[in-house]
């Protein structure tokens, strides 16, 4: 016995089939139940059209798969706003941010890029300043006058020829005194600095050419970069660049760095040239390419043989691959190993270790600016060294670290695994403060405030770990 698919009466095996092509209610049944089918279907396809029509952009006819997507493209994406505004959209047009300077109008995101370049801004601040000098040299002048008309009466109220005399002395030790004041003016500020680049130009005047053609770049690369050297980021690719393609063959470093703080690097290149190479981007255009490929490669590798240290493979792949736009750790690592003669030289750390406090944090967080905020983890890296842990992480060997020592309130020396119950009390310190400036600045995406997440957290404290 079998049931009717579609009255659910029973039947034997040979009914079945003439029960379902014959009788009348059963028919029915059919009939109904494909009618419903057929019904349901053109509702399916008519869902899917006006889905489709929400997620078309209506100016450009570009499809998306969400309306976040659809959103984001039609207040950012140049070409889609140009097309809005030739139609006058309304939503585009109050969206838009018109420069003062040049008239010109950019979206949130766009503008803020513009706002850093507008030649004719940096024309109207020219003259604005140029203006100011004038009026206060002109103010200057003034002065000058007054104070000469005031001696000369001065002079005229004096009823005898001794005062004269006296005045007369007085004049001219006014006058020796301006000029020595004069002098002194005219003097270098930095004078001590005069001394260290003297220095530096005999150190690269002694520099032998540095060879950075492409084929030489790409072998050494691909010999030299190993898996261990993956591992330490672009730490690891600092130092493999500055022992094997960056130092002559009597181990004398071919780069020079003469101030730290602002990324000064030197080389000699083939030809004889000097080349002052500003923040490295010479030599990174070189290395960058057969260093992501050999990165990639040992990543794959690695998540395959090894998937538990999944998080510091990405890690450090990321910073590879982002090393353009993100060379912080490699310019502090080839800083370290070449400047060490230079103006500005890296910060001596101190034998005496302060202790490090919540308070201690708090009060330290009005010196987090916008910049730091906007040069994400290294920003605030930079931050945290050059303010509340300024001599107070204690110094170790952290060529391999797992921890880092600091003094609690007590003097106690804290363990900190990871560097975990730090970086989590400094974020805590500096969160009001990292919401306030981006609130406070309009052109500022919410990205740069992602200090909750962990992979933030952790290419902070790697970071400051390797500049202790």
């Amino acid at each position: 016995m079998e049931q009717c698919e579609f009255c659910f009466n029973m039947f034997g095996d040979k009914k079945m089939l003439r029960h379902q092509k014959n009788t009348q209610y059963c028919l029915k049944i059919q009939e109904i139940k494909a009618k419903e089918e057929e019904e349901s279907e053109a509702k399916a396809k008519e869902k899917a059209k006006e889905k489709a029509k929400e997620l078309t952009c209506q100016f450009c006819s570009k499809e998306f798969k969400t309306k976040y997507l659809l959103r984001i493209h039609q207040t950012q994406a140049k070409y889609c706003l140009k097309i809005q505004e030739s139609q006058n959209s309304e939503d585009i047009i109050s969206l838009l941010i018109t420069c003062k300077f040049c008239d010109k109008k950019f979206s949130v995101s766009s503008y803020a890029k513009h706002n850093l370049t507008c030649k004719k801004k940096v024309k109207s601040l020219t003259k604005e300043n140029d203006k100011l000098r004038a009026e206060k040299d002109q103010e200057i002048s003034i002065l000058k006058m007054k104070a000469e008309k005031d001696q000369e009466i001065a002079k005229l109220k004096m009823k005898s020829e001794k005062d004269q005399e006296i005045s007369l002395i007085y004049t001219a030790a006014s006058d020796r005194m301006q000029t020595v004041f004069e002098e002194i003016a005219k003097q270098p500020t930095y004078q001590k600095n005069s001394i260290k680049n003297i220095q530096n130009n005999l150190m690269i005047s002694n520099l032998t050419p540095l060879d950075l053609s492409q084929a030489r770049v790409d072998s050494i690369i691909d010999e030299k970069y190993t898996k261990n050297d993956f591992y330490e980021g672009q730490k690891g690719a600092a130092q493999v660049i500055h022992k094997y393609l960056a130092t002559d063959s009597t181990g004398k470093s071919q780069i020079i760095c003469t101030d730290t703080e602002r990324g000064t690097f030197h080389h000699i290149d083939v030809n004889g040239e000097h080349v002052i190479d500003y923040k490295n981007v010479h030599l990174i255009d070189r290395v960058h390419l057969p260093l992501k490929r050999k990165a990639g490669k040992f990543a794959a590798e690695e998540y395959v043989k090894n998937s538990s240290a999944s998080k510091e493979i990405i890690l450090n792949e990321t910073s590879i691959r982002e090393l353009e736009s993100k060379p912080g750790l490699f310019n502090r690592t080839l800083a370290q190993l070449t400047g060490k003669n230079c103006v500005r030289p890296l910060s001596v750390k101190s034998s005496s270790y302060l202790p490090i406090t919540e308070e201690l944090l708090l009060e330290n967080a009005k010196f987090l600016t916008i910049d730091h905020i906007l040069r994400g983890p290294e920003g605030y890296a930079d931050y945290a060294l050059s303010y509340p842990l300024n001599d107070r992480l204690i110094e170790e060997d952290y060529s391999n670290p797992v921890f880092i020592k600091y003094k609690d309130r007590s003097g106690n020396i804290i363990i900190d695994y990871g560097g975990k119950m730090l970086t989590k009390m400094l974020f805590n310190s500096v969160r009001e403060r990292t919401y306030k400036l981006i609130e406070s600045n309009e052109n500022i995406s919410f990205e740069y405030g992602s200090i909750e997440d962990s992979i933030f957290q952790d290419e902070f404290i790697s970071i400051v770990i390797s500049n202790i």
